[in-house]
Order: structure tokens, then sequence, then C-alpha cells
């Protein structure tokens, strides 16, 4: 992938400093695209990319403008479908100077104009500038992997760029945003279009952005959303169509150069991953990289170890105890670029680090499959808890919610039945499936400053849920929704953030998704809920798929979410020292973002004792928020908070 900036003015005026301020925002993303950074105008628009080359190296140079000058293209990411593409384009008449995908956006864009954005079959974040209409575009993927933000100025710029911490070069003030903040840890993710800082907007998944004379509209050109009539075959034959599929989206996801590579965490995703990159490549090297972590709950390494054997690999993993997790999570929040709920991006960065010294650039990622397949215990939670308001009275599911979630005791995460039974009268509620998690999250913004608690309210952050739901949403099924929410928040707002794009592009890796491929998930999407959770069994159909070419052992592992260490963190050496430093009581007042006398208990409470799950994740939420705001600083609602282009 790569990086890209720009600035689109509304007259061709003062070029050379616009083009200065792109170049220097072209700097700051730099680790996105460390082969080449080039900047170009045209007319008003001034367009920067850094490249991170993996498709036609020699040519491919970017920004890319047509012919005769009329539009130009900065692009980030990959088009797979680009030869299939640019066959149909040679058809009609266009003819190609280059060999890679970029040219082929180009003129896909020039042929097709936004109908374009749904021919586009990969991950991407494309500006395309139409100076003949005085028309900039702004799109993203479907799920939103690759990143793309803007904002407008006072002087009436529309800027843009991958990453936000690029718009201080451009000499804008990005604060953070009070309501975006409480639902990053609540919701666990954003509403689609948000960011976390102030008057910066994000491009949402499936979308696009048209900006012409100093307005812009959002328009969506993918949903994610369950087809009406679903596929009614045996199992079987369903698992047959999934290996398939997946196995295509995995071969057009193999790097161009160098050996092949996977990030293997020893679950299933990534096994089935790496089972069908085998088959497709049964003699060439392939890399495969892991976590690990020193807590045996939480340690996966025997499962690694044991697929790597069965496929072959040359294996590499890091070792991440609560030290080195401490060490990463101030660079994972600077990258992010969004409050963490979690410790695990910052061993997620570790990880990208060390595959980057190996020297490869691409790796393949099983991320997406649970959200598609119901891999996560929400899912389960939902399915029980659905049928559990039914009949209140009887203690038959607690019971059955206790087996379902054994596994979470191992990782410190164990809840009671007072946690599940919240909400449950409120079935007809659209979000009852995150009714109880947003409910016990929202505890978290017990530690805001008093004038800011009295901002925010629990029914308030639901229903800026609520009122953004499709309307089809509500004719799913109580799982169906869950599966909804999770891609639309936790998926495409925060965990493709946060664990995937920010943390690897940090260190120029480029992370790429088989599950997340326009075939594989059309196909996920028209799977009756039965094919993919039968009963107490998750992703029954993905097991189905890749039973033959996997070890038992690891198809019938019950799903193990993906954990750092969380609570130990903050009683190392480097976290007691990032909580003197960003969490002391002079540093808490000073931003007026927490309360610091609740944070300094809740300090004092981590230190003399163990932590519950909910004490963790309030921490980890508090410090990042701290870290971000003492960069970028903090909104006041009623201030001017842009400056304008330097």
């Amino acid at each position: 992938m790569c990086g890209i900036a720009g600035i689109v003015a509304p007259a061709a005026h003062d070029d050379a400093h616009r083009l200065r301020s792109v170049e220097r925002m072209l700097t700051s993303i730099a680790h996105r695209g460390p082969d080449e950074s080039l900047s170009t105008s045209s007319g008003p628009a001034h367009f920067g990319t850094v490249r991170l080359a993996l498709v036609d190296k020699p040519t491919s140079r970017q920004p890319m403008a047509d012919d005769a000058g009329r539009y130009l293209l900065s692009f980030n990411g990959e088009v797979y479908n680009f030869a299939e593409l640019r066959s149909q384009l040679s058809g009609l008449g266009h003819s190609f100077r280059t060999a890679g995908d970029t040219e082929v956006v180009l003129h896909s864009l020039m042929e097709w104009g936004t109908d374009a954005f749904a021919r586009f079959r990969g991950q991407f974040a494309i500006a395309f500038w139409d100076d003949e209409r005085r028309r900039l575009l702004l799109g993203r993927d479907r799920l939103g992997i690759v990143p793309l933000f803007w904002t407008r100025t006072p002087a009436d710029e529309l800027v843009f760029a991958s990453e936000v911490k690029a718009f201080a070069d451009a000499g804008l003030r990005t604060p953070m945003s009070l309501p975006d903040i409480v639902d990053a840890g609540v919701l666990w993710g954003l509403h689609p279009g948000r960011t976390a800082f102030h008057g910066v907007s994000s491009v949402p998944a499936g979308s696009f952005v048209a900006s012409h004379e100093g307005r812009e509209t959002v328009t969506r050109y993918w949903s994610f959303a369950f087809a009406d009539q679903r596929d009614d075959r045996p199992v079987d034959d369903q698992a047959k169509e999934l290996l398939g599929l997946l196995t295509a989206a995995v071969e057009r996801r193999v790097p161009q150069y160098g050996d092949p590579a996977v990030l293997l965490s020893g679950g299933l995703d990534s096994s089935a991953v790496l089972a069908a990159l085998r088959a497709i490549r049964p003699e060439q090297q392939i890399d495969s990289f892991s976590i690990q972590f020193t807590q045996d709950g939480l340690n996966e390494a025997p499962f690694q170890a044991m697929v790597s054997e069965h496929f072959g690999t040359r294996h590499d993993a890091i070792v991440c105890d609560d030290e080195a997790v401490a060490r990463a999570l101030e660079l994972i929040t600077r990258h992010a670029e969004l409050p963490l709920m979690r410790t695990a991006p910052g061993s997620s960065i570790a990880l990208a680090e060390r595959i980057k010294h190996s020297g490869s650039r691409a790796v393949l990622s099983g991320e997406g499959a649970d959200e598609l397949f119901c891999g996560y215990d929400v899912f389960k939670v939902a399915s029980i808890r659905d049928q559990w308001s039914a009949d209140p009275d009887s203690p038959a599911f607690a019971r059955l919610l206790e087996k379902a979630l054994a596994h979470q005791e191992q990782l410190g995460r164990g809840a009671g039945r007072a946690f599940y039974e919240r909400g449950l009268e409120q079935h007809d509620d659209p979000v009852f499936s995150h009714l109880h998690r947003w409910s016990a999250a929202f505890r978290i913004t017990q530690y805001l400053a008093e004038p800011l608690r009295e901002q925010v309210s629990l029914e308030g952050t639901l229903e800026g849920v609520r009122e953004r739901l499709p309307e089809s949403f509500h004719g799913w099924s109580t799982v169906e929704r869950a599966q909804y929410l999770e891609a639309t928040y936790f998926l495409g707002t925060s965990l493709l953030a946060t664990q995937c794009d920010r943390p690897f592009m940090a260190q120029s890796v480029e992370c790429r998704y088989p599950f997340l491929d326009e075939d594989v998930i059309d196909f996920a999407l028209t799977l009756p809920e039965s094919s993919k959770l039968h009963e107490l069994n998750e992703k029954l159909v993905l097991k189905e798929a890749v039973r033959d070419q996997l070890p038992p052992a690891v198809t019938e592992r019950v799903k193990q979410p993906y954990t750092a260490p969380e609570g130990g963190v903050f009683r190392s050496p480097t976290g007691l020292a990032l909580l003197e430093q960003y969490l002391s009581p002079d540093a808490v007042a000073d931003t007026e973002v927490f309360d610091p006398r609740r944070v300094a208990w809740l300090i004092d409470k981590t230190q003399r004792s163990r932590t519950s799950f909910h004490d963790d994740l309030a921490l980890v939420w508090i410090l990042s928020t701290q870290m971000l705001v003492q960069t970028y600083g903090f909104a006041d609602a009623n201030a001017d908070l842009r400056r304008g282009t330097a």
C-alpha cells in the first residue's frame, strides 16, 4: 500500500505554497511508502503519494495523470482484478503505458465515473480529480481496510490524507472530540464517517465522497446486507464452494515479488489461509509469523508450531510479556489515532517490526472470518440471550452461557450471570445483541472530568447507533444484527485500523485479507445463520471447508480471541513510567478530560490487586486518550478549531 495526501483549493492560486504543504504532509506519513515520494498539481488540486511499490515497481509512479492532463489520481492499495478491468477498458479503446493497477484505476474512473468503485475488487483508498468538472472524488474499499480522512479549512480548501497526523503539516489543528472518544470506548468503534478528531471526517467504508463547488456529498456504493434469498444447500456443498472462493482470494493476494508470508495465530482462520496458500504454492517457501505470550492462558505457541510444521513454513515468532507490550503502547497509540480499549495492538506493531526486518513487505491475515462466520463469543451470547429473553425465569440459559464461555475464565475475562442478564427485557431494542456489553462499557465514562460526564449518556450513545441503522437491519435475526454491528463498528472502524493497517503500515508492511475478498463476503451474506453458528459451534461452514486440510486439533478448537496481557502491563517498569507520565494527577488535571481523583483510585487499584476486565479496559482507554490529547489537544465545542493552511 501507500500513503496519499492532497489539497484542493477553491481556485488555482498560491499553488507552490500548497504543493509544499502537501510535501510536508507526505513526510509525516513516509512510513506508508518508503520507496518513493512524489507530488504534483492539476489546476487547484495538489496531490501527493508516498509509495510502497508491490506491483509494477518500475512504471506505476504516482500521482498519475492521463495523457490529456484532465484527470489526476493518487491511489493507495491494491485492486486485484485490474487485469480483467484492463481488458475491458482496452476493448473500449483505452491504451496503457504501464503494467500495474494504478493506471487501470485511473482509466476506470475516466470511463465509468463513480460506477467504477463497485467494479474494483481489493483494498484501496482513492483520490481522483477531474479538472474540467472541478470535482474531487475520495473513495474507499467495501470494509474500509485502507484509511482516508478529509477536512475543510476556513480558507475553504479540502484537505485529505491517509492519516490524520498529516493534517498538522498542512497547518491544521485537529483536537480530540469528546463524543467520539466516548464512542471509541463504549462501542469499541466509531460511527461510519466519524473520527476521534473534531472537524475531521473519514470516508465511510464502501462509499465515496464527491466534492464540487465547496460542497461534499457522501454516496454508499456497497452495504453489508444479508441476501433476501438464502443458500439452502447442505453445509457440505456450501463448504466446498467456500473453500474454492477462499483459495481464489488467497491466490489474488499473493505478492508479485518475494516469498509469500502469513500471520499465524494458531487458530482456524489464519490456518485456513495458510492451507489455501500451500495448496496453490506446494513447493514455494512460505514464511509464517506469530505472537507468543509468556502467560499460559494467552499463549497459542503449541498450535502455531503444529500448523507451521504441518505446512512446512519457515516460522518466526516474537514473545511478548507485560514489559514488551507496555513498551509498544506509545508508538501504537500514535499510529492508531484512536483511543484504544485493549493492549493487543501493541503486540501487533512489535510483530510488524520483526516482519519488516525479515525482508517481507506483505503478509496474509485471517482477519474478517470472525465477523462473517460468527467466530466471536458475542454471537453465541446473542443467540442464547435471544432465547433467554423469551423465558427469563429458566435456569437453562445461564448454564448454557456458562458452558459456552468457559474458556473466558482462563483469560481472566469471565463475567457473572448479572452481566448477561442486563437488558434482557429489552429484546425489541434494535441493538439488543450488544446492550449488555455496551452498557457495561459505558462505566468507563465515570472517569471523565465532571463537566464532561454531564455531556454524555448511555442512552445518547446507543441512540447514535440506532439512528444510523439501515432499514433492512430490522428484518434480520438477533445474531445477524450482531454481525452487522461487529462488521460496521468493531471491524470497520477499530480493528482494521488499530490491529491491522496502522501497526503494519507503521513498519512499511502491507497486510492482505482473503476473508475480506468481495466474493467471500458476498457468499457469506447468502448463508443461513445455522451454517455459521450451529448451536454453540462457531464457524461451522468454515470448519467443514478446511477440515481435510488442517490438523483436527485446530478445527476442533474453540475460538480463542487474540488477547495480549492487560492489567499486568501497568505493573511493569515501562507501564509504571507511562502511568506517571500521562496519568499523574498533574498530567490528568492539565488536559481537563479526566477526573484526577478517580483516575488515581483506578491506578491504585491496579497496583494493589488483580483488576477486572472492565478495569483494564478503562485504564487502556484513559491512558491512550491522554496520549492523544497531549499531542492533538481537546476540542472546545465553542472554539474556532482550525487555522487553515500555514
